[in-house]
Formats: C-alpha cells, sequence, structure tokens
C-alpha cells in the first residue's frame, strides 16, 4: 500500500512540475504576445545560438537608445530618418518601434518590428513596398520578409540566410509565417 501511494504521489508531483515548465497565455497553444516592438525583436535575438549570432547593434544612434550586440529602441521623431534607415513609410500609423542591424551593413541583415495603431496587414503591404522600391548603396540585399504577430509588423531584410534564420526563430516563437517572403528586385 504505501508503494503505491508512493508512486501515485511521485506521479502527481512529476505532472505538476511539468505542468509549470510550460506555461502560455490563456488562449493555452500560443506564446504569450509581445509586451512592445523591443520585447518582439528581444525573444527573437535571445532564442539565437552563438554560432548563429552575428555583430549587431540596436536601436537609433542616440545615446539613450543605441545598442551594441541587442536590439534596441527606435525614436519615431524623425520619421525621414525612419524610413532611410529601416524602410519605415513615413506616413506608417505606429507607435513603436525597435530595430537590430548587422553592423557591417545595414544591407547585410536589418530587422525592425512596430507596434500598429490602425491595420497590421496593410502596413506589412506598405512595408513591403517601400523596401522593395528602395535605390540600394553598398551592397544589394538578397530578401525582403514581412510578418503580422498581432498588433505587431515585423520586417527584416538582407542576405538570404540571415533572413531565414531569423524568420524561422520568429515562427518558432510566435508561430507566424511571413505574409511576404521574396527577392529584392
Amino acid at each position: 500500500m504505501k508503494k503505491i501511494f508512493s508512486l501515485v504521489l511521485a506521479a502527481a508531483l512529476t505532472l505538476s512540475l511539468a505542468a509549470c515548465g510550460n506555461k502560455t497565455d490563456s488562449k493555452g497553444d500560443q506564446p504569450a504576445a509581445p509586451a512592445s516592438a523591443l520585447d518582439l525583436l528581444e525573444k527573437v535575438w535571445n532564442t539565437y545560438t552563438d554560432d548563429e549570432k552575428f555583430p549587431t547593434s540596436g536601436g537609433d544612434y542616440s545615446e539613450a537608445n543605441s545598442k551594441e550586440d541587442a536590439p534596441g529602441v527606435y525614436d519615431l521623431t524623425d520619421r525621414a530618418a525612419v524610413d532611410s534607415a529601416l524602410g519605415l513609410p513615413e506616413t506608417a500609423k505606429v507607435d513603436q518601434a525597435a530595430s537590430l542591424i548587422h553592423m557591417m551593413n545595414q544591407n547585410t541583415f536589418t530587422a525592425a518590428a512596430y507596434h500598429c495603431t490602425d491595420d497590421a496587414d496593410a502596413l506589412a503591404t506598405a512595408l513591403r513596398d517601400n523596401i522593395q522600391q528602395r535605390q540600394w548603396m553598398c551592397g544589394f540585399p538578397d530578401k525582403v520578409a514581412v510578418a503580422v504577430v498581432g498588433e505587431y509588423v515585423v520586417s527584416v531584410f538582407g542576405a538570404e540566410d540571415l533572413v531565414d534564420t531569423f524568420m524561422s526563430h520568429l515562427n518558432g516563437i510566435f508561430g507566424v509565417q511571413p505574409v511576404y517572403d521574396e527577392a529584392i528586385q
């Protein structure tokens, strides 16, 4: 009798520990939504292995927002600068932005996340179109990918292998497929 009770107690303890280790949001099958554009990029970057990581900088060039080897907040005050650096159309309805950029060259890898205050699918299309029609200098990126994660839109362009790795991690965390995943023309 003591052995059966011990086995039942051990099984109950094992199940309770397993349940504690697998937290999700109230929907039960999806991870919690990002808390901010920066949080979204940090979650993706933090899942990279050491072999997958490369020298990066994040945020804008201000002392407060500039980060080395991590994503950072991008100030939206100067919309022309955000368009130039990240490809966000100046008229886009967003209230947060974060970036992660390859230190060698923006065209090698640039990822950005935005909190959309309007239609996220329309923003995804506007981002894709704006990035596709750019005049590239200092190297030509291979591809662009854009995904929607709830109220957030993520864009990434650059070398194909770096874009694919980022999108694979994004999908692994949030279970989203890109709205656009195409070669840059």
